[in-house]
């Protein structure tokens, strides 16, 4: 009896520690699992907040009322875009910085669910916006909440910023629950401070008990674990000088309840068997020695991680009612961890897997070095449909999407990347293949899709890479990426990646970081061409053009870091740039008794600085150059991006005696009525209307009848692309005033340019420059 007893205990503890091993185990998986749930979620949220402001951003109609300064309608508007997406935040602000719309949903209290107007309405912007704060995740307080905060510009006219609009979730117990719903874990949000007490903001367990807010708290500030706790804490930024962290907890007891009682009722079982095994243990003992080992072999085998197979251990009622716990047990954490797998692998609303799951899968498939072919697929236009029919539409339209894609029996794989992007993989195929199926994909997703009476056409831009061993799932993707955005930039359906287009974009990229310390550097030069006074036969001005004198590329030509320049704000200070140096070079050419008047070419970029005006005119009082001495160059796509800010800012100038001139003359989109309006003094016909001028009637029509208009308003012309001395002889015979071309000079420095004056015999001694930024 005493040896039969010792074997029940002793397989007991077998069993026991088994499924001890079993339980660490399933802790260590939710805490993985619950990171990964938490990053999707709260990633999910950041992702839909700006998106959904880009959207509301572009709405034509709250730009109508953000510009008619309407507070009643805007607020309206503004709540309705709120609506869309259950905002607890929505924020205006204009581009003085001042908020002109701040409406907040009550979360709790009285008054939840109601939406009143914020504080802030009326006051500036706490942060600067465009810059760090709004391109990083911001975390926002306000009153008692913190916000998880999105941005987007509100623009006008040619990428003109009039203000910005923001939508928030607050981090409270919205989230908390949702996570500790998908997770099992207690979960919260949590404010510290060096000097300062936490601050628990959200907890989906109510109120913490002293101890378990000593246990996180040791575990926040100091990484002070407890073996009894399950912890996880992940830092999200700092607010106010405080740093706020996101936090999972749970107690091991609470984590193994179902467990442990599980373990009390075999327990119990085992001690109402004892009594009969030792009145009968001569005909039981080997009868219980069996299921036991039994039991002790599949315990082993479920600690392992194996749930899919069934407990049996004996034909006994009570072996029979264990094996059907120890079932039940391995069945209810088997369903759980499947639902948060599922949850962190796939995409909840098509279903499809995610970058985890692309990942996962094809993990193997670069072990095996398999043959690999990654198609990046954007939909084009989704942020006009959610714009335009709603969110639900654009949802309809992803899953149509995913439905069709998943319908391709010869793709190995298809996962939803973000919003409107896919990526499908297809493994052991060719690059002929690949260009087929790629023509397959098209037709198919192109095809029409109905959804209540409304017809979309559906149109796809695709990246494509192949793998190149030695390789990984990052870089395929990195390539497929840049192949995509190189498809959107130059509007093409397909492209397929290769190196020279990636090379192009670190170029680029590096060109971007360059550019404005090479501005504060000094490394930009001038070159200038003479322009040539028709009448008088001498060179009256000069045309200067802007150079990037690279330290390690050499010359870069402006047609390349200007659009960057436009791009990344930097127009100001380089046409500032441009201004003071041709100013200087003008002082430098009167003191060598060389007088060349100079003009600027400016762009839109700059009338839309209020303070250009001003550093224009004092920089030329400081300087004490005359102010027939500059002329101001503005191309027609310039005036016609923001005509009303343009005659506005240029008649300034005017008033003050500033040559004004209209640039590539003919190639923009100006009406007549606008040309009479505009204060300008000259005309420049573009030099596609010129180089052809003895060969082409049309373009010596065109030339004459602009020659005679700007001469019927009072207007000079200056012809530019003269490349013979039969197109000099017949712009001079009808009366063009000025002209410039290579059959005169290319662009040179102007050193080079002096002594070409002194051998041409067109020096005139003290007179006129333009200088052009491209």
């Amino acid at each position: 009896m005493i040896l039969l007893i010792a074997v029940q205990a002793i397989s007991f503890a077998i069993t026991f520690y088994a499924n001890k091993r079993l339980e660490q185990q399933q802790l260590g998986n939710q805490l993985s699992i619950a990171e990964l749930v938490f990053k999707s979620e709260y990633d999910n949220r950041n992702y839909y907040l700006s998106a959904f402001a880009e959207t509301a951003a572009k709405d034509f109609g709250l730009k109508e009322v953000f510009i008619d300064n309407d507070r009643r309608s805007f607020l309206v508007a503004l709540n309705n875009h709120r609506k869309r997406i259950n905002a607890d935040l929505a924020i205006a602000v204009d581009k003085q910085g001042k908020v002109i719309g701040e409406l907040l949903l009550t979360p709790a209290g009285v008054d939840q669910g109601k939406v009143k107007v914020g504080p802030e309405q009326g006051n500036l912007f706490r942060y600067p916006l465009g810059s760090e704060f709004d391109n990083n995740s911001p975390l926002y307080p306000l009153g008692e909440h913190v916000y998880q905060l999105k941005f987007a510009p509100i623009t006008s006219g040619a990428a003109n910023i009039i203000g910005w609009i923001g939508f928030g979730y607050i981090i409270g117990d919205e989230l908390t629950h949702s996570l500790s719903q998908q997770t099992g874990l207690n979960t919260g949000f949590m404010l510290s401070g060096d000097n300062q007490a936490q601050q628990i903001i959200s907890l989906s367990a109510g109120e913490l008990s002293t101890s378990d807010s000593q246990v996180l708290n040791d575990f926040i500030q100091q990484g002070v674990r407890s073996e009894e706790y399950q912890l996880w804490q992940a830092f999200l930024g700092e607010i106010k000088g405080r740093k706020l962290h996101a936090f999972m907890y749970l107690s091991r007891t609470d984590a193994l309840e179902s467990s442990q009682a599980q373990w009390l009722q075999q327990l119990m079982l085992i001690l109402l068997m004892l009594p009969l095994s030792l009145m009968v243990a001569y005909i039981i003992a080997r009868g219980v020695t069996k299921p036991i080992t039994q039991l002790i072999t599949q315990a082993r085998f479920i600690a392992k991680g194996n749930y899919h197979t069934k407990v049996e251990v004996g034909s006994s009622t009570e072996m029979q009612a264990l094996a059907q716990e120890f079932t039940e047990m391995q069945q209810a954490i088997l369903s759980r961890e499947n639902k948060i797998a599922f949850q962190a692998f796939h995409d909840p609303l098509t279903n499809l897997g995610n970058k985890n799951e692309l990942a996962r899968v094809t993990q193997a498939w670069f072990e095996q070095k398999m043959p690999l072919a990654l198609c990046q697929i954007n939909i084009r236009r989704m942020t006009e449909v959610n714009g335009t029919l709603g969110h639900e539409v654009g949802d309809k339209v992803i899953e149509e999407v995913s439905r069709r894609l998943t319908n391709f029996n010869n793709i190995d794989l298809v996962c939803r990347l973000n919003g409107d992007e896919f990526v499908v993989a297809i493994k052991q195929t060719e690059a002929k293949a690949i260009r087929s199926l790629i023509a397959q994909i098209q037709q198919e997703i192109e095809a029409e899709y109905c959804y209540q009476d409304i017809s979309l056409h559906l149109q796809l831009t695709i990246g494509v890479s192949f793998v190149h061993y030695p390789s990984d799932l990052e870089t395929l993707l990195r390539q497929a990426d840049t192949a995509l955005q190189h498809a959107k930039k130059h509007r093409l359906d397909v492209q397929i990646y290769h190196q020279q287009i990636d090379v192009n974009s670190v170029d680029r990229l590096q060109l971007i970081n360059e550019l404005k310390p090479a501005i504060a550097n000094d490394e930009l030069v001038l070159y200038y061409q003479p322009k040539l006074n028709l009448s008088l036969n001498k060179v009256t001005h000069v045309e200067a053009l802007v150079r990037w004198q690279h330290p390690d590329r050499g010359m870069i030509p402006p047609d390349t870091f200007i659009p960057i320049a436009e791009q990344m704000g930097q127009m100001n200070a380089l046409t500032r740039w441009v201004i003071n140096s041709a100013l200087t070079q003008y002082l430098d050419w009167q003191a060598q008794g060389v007088d060349l008047a100079i003009a600027v070419n400016i762009s839109a970029e700059n009338l839309k600085d209020p303070d250009f005006c001003d550093y224009v005119l004092t920089t030329i009082a400081n300087k004490k150059v005359p102010i027939e001495a500059l002329t101001l160059e503005i191309t027609e796509d310039a005036v016609v991006a923001d005509p009303e800010n343009a005659i506005k800012q240029l008649s300034v100038l005017k008033q003050h005696g500033l040559k004004l001139s209209i640039d590539d003359y003919g190639t923009g989109y100006s009406s007549l009525a606008q040309l009479k309006q505009l204060p300008v003094d000259e005309l420049k016909i573009d030099k596609s209307f010129v180089q052809n001028l003895m060969i082409n009637n049309d373009d010596q029509i065109i030339v004459a009848s602009t020659l005679q208009l700007a001469h019927n308003l009072g207007l000079g012309v200056v012809a530019e692309g003269i490349e013979n001395q039969a197109t000099l002889s017949w712009l001079t015979e009808r009366g063009c005033e000025m002209g410039q071309g290579f059959y005169l000079s290319k662009p040179i420095d102007a050193q080079a340019l002096t002594l070409w004056l002194a051998k041409s015999g067109y020096q005139r001694k003290r007179h006129n420059t333009v200088v052009e930024l491209n």
